[in-house]
């Protein structure tokens, strides 16, 4: 009897031990394997065990099943050298396949949507039911994929799936454990997509599942961080976000005078000024009242009110924010940055600037009404104020940052540390091609976001190496903003004064702190400068 261990699953070992004995010649083509019965006794493991097994080898075309005869290995040209190699705690490799399935996967649920039978629809559902009567097993999801898979009524996609998905790591025992009330959910919805017989839907909905299931086990930002892409045009899917949270801690790093907050919202109610319909999300009221509390009490001076996507190029909120806090704070409190079409008059763009605008926004996250390719236009526009562009897009989804962006005759802000799934590390070319223009001068970037991006709590340990990247590169050209309210949040809600402590866990240097808190934001919004005695610690 063969001893096995367990580095992944007991079905991962046992398809690699026949596997080696096949490409080693020590089974050879045409040669008839153990019987299930002969290799359960061999394993000591269950029959389901080996079938998943055996249909690893038959995916990597090993060997071919024979009605009634068995399975037999196949000649060395058949033979497959794909491989997915499964490790829970590589966040990267589980990234790479969870976009593998965002593809594959949802395609299968829009296929059964229009292939499925009364028998399959009928499986999926009491399979579900019995989830809602026992609970969530290591298997509940495997069975559920699979019976998807055959109702999309394409074997060479069944197949696939079943080589993709015949892995313990991506079951709800590792990722749905603690949420079996949303995952029933989820499951419904595509059933009931599927049982409508309505394709795009079905996919939208297993596409909302798959960005969730991720999620929960740390993935963030897959295709580009927009969960609501799947939307049609028709279909309002903009999911309430939570509201900021209410504290009254306050900061532990020394807060200089001058501390400038570059980066946060302001949202009035629906009601009051609506927001676009074909939205991302939809935001609760955060007045400027209630940010000046905050703002109080961290300690901070000035502030850069950004326009949200939610208002498209409706500026209304932005202007009248900075109305309310040039008469409430005075004309060297607040600047703005706000979102522009690229035919606007250049006579509006100046009366924005007697308001404290100093920047555009392009929003490549989240419906906002602007693409990349107005980046030139929107630049040419605004290079006579001396604003500069404020760009929110995933860098590793971008191949040509340098090229595009250090060719713009205006500064370029790269917001959330250029939104960067962390597990990727500094290393990743999109990284690395932000460094290289940091280095030069002709960009900024902010050191915000890392509640966005972490998989983890406070202090958000894995994008340490992130900011600390940026910190070495070129500190004179980053900025900190607190991104309140924290809108479209899928973690928990941080504490705004956590957030302003990571710079103490980011450096230490007091110097390096007053600089990007107080000297760069006044370099780059033209706040008016200090007084001597006040630049000191």
């Amino acid at each position: 009897m063969n001893t096995l261990t367990k580095p992944t699953s007991l079905t991962d070992e046992i398809a690699y031990h026949l596997e080696q004995k096949i490409r080693q010649g020590e089974i050879s083509a045409g040669q008839k394997l153990p019987s299930e019965t002969q290799l359960r006794q061999q394993f000591s493991v269950s029959r389901n065990v080996i079938r998943e097994a055996l249909a690893r080898l038959k995916s990597n075309g090993l060997i071919e099943s024979r009605q009634g005869s068995g399975a037999f290995v196949l000649p060395a040209e058949s033979h497959q050298h794909f491989r997915i190699i499964d490790d829970a705690k590589d966040l990267t490799a589980l990234r790479k396949r969870y976009e593998i399935r965002l593809e594959t996967e949802v395609a299968a649920a829009s296929m059964a949507a229009r292939r499925r039978t009364q028998s399959q629809l009928l499986k999926l559902q009491r399979t579900l039911d019995q989830l809602r009567d026992h609970g969530l097993t290591e298997h509940t999801e495997h069975d559920l994929q699979t019976q998807v898979a055959a109702a999309s009524a394409n074997n060479y996609l069944e197949g696939f799936l079943a080589y993709l998905n015949g892995r313990e790591p991506v079951s709800p025992h590792y990722s749905w454990q603690n949420a079996p009330r949303q995952f029933i959910e989820h499951w419904q919805e595509i059933i009931d997509a599927i049982a409508l017989g309505d394709p795009d839907l079905a996919r939208r909905h297993y596409w909302r599942y798959l960005l969730s299931s991720a999620e929960l086990q740390g993935i963030r930002g897959l295709q580009g961080w927009e969960r609501t892409r799947m939307s049609g045009l028709s279909e309002l899917y903009a999911p309430l976000c939570a509201p900021a949270l209410a504290s009254e801690r306050r900061p532990r790093l020394p807060i200089p005078v001058g501390a400038c907050d570059s980066h946060m919202h302001v949202f009035w109610p629906d009601h009051a000024r609506s927001f676009t319909p074909h939205r991302s999300y939809t935001p609760p009221p955060a007045s400027l009242e209630s940010y000046l509390a905050v703002q109080k009490r961290l300690g901070i001076s000035r502030a850069v009110i950004v326009q949200p996507s939610v208002y498209g190029t409706d500026n209304h909120v932005v202007l009248e924010s900075l109305r309310q806090a040039r008469r409430q704070q005075g004309e060297d409190a607040f600047r703005g940055v706000v979102v522009i079409p690229p035919n606007i008059r250049f006579e509006e763009l100046e009366a924005m600037h007697l308001l404290g605008v100093r920047g555009v926004r392009v929003n490549l996250l989240f419906k906002s009404g602007v693409a990349v390719s107005d980046l030139r236009t929107l630049a040419n526009k605004i290079a006579p104020l001396g604003w500069h562009l404020q760009l929110l897009a995933d860098l590793s989804e971008f191949s040509d940052i340098e090229s595009t962006l250090g060719a713009l005759p205006v500064p370029v802000v790269i917001d959330h540390m250029g939104h960067i799934p962390p597990e990727l590390g500094p290393q990743h070319p999109g990284f690395s091609s932000m460094l290289r223009l940091l280095a030069t001068g002709k960009i900024w970037v902010k050191l915000s976001g890392a509640e966005r991006l972490s998989g983890e709590r406070w202090p958000y340990t894995d994008v340490r190496p992130l900011a600390e990247s940026l910190l070495r590169t070129n500190p004179e050209r980053l900025l900190w903003a607190s991104d309140w309210p924290h809108t479209c949040l899928s973690g928990a809600m941080p504490d705004d004064a956590d957030l302003l402590d990571l710079m103490e866990f980011w450096t230490d240097d007091r110097a390096l702190q007053h600089r990007v808190l107080v000297e760069n934001p006044a370099a780059l919004y033209g706040f008016a400068s200090l007084p001597d005695q006040e630049r000191i610690l």
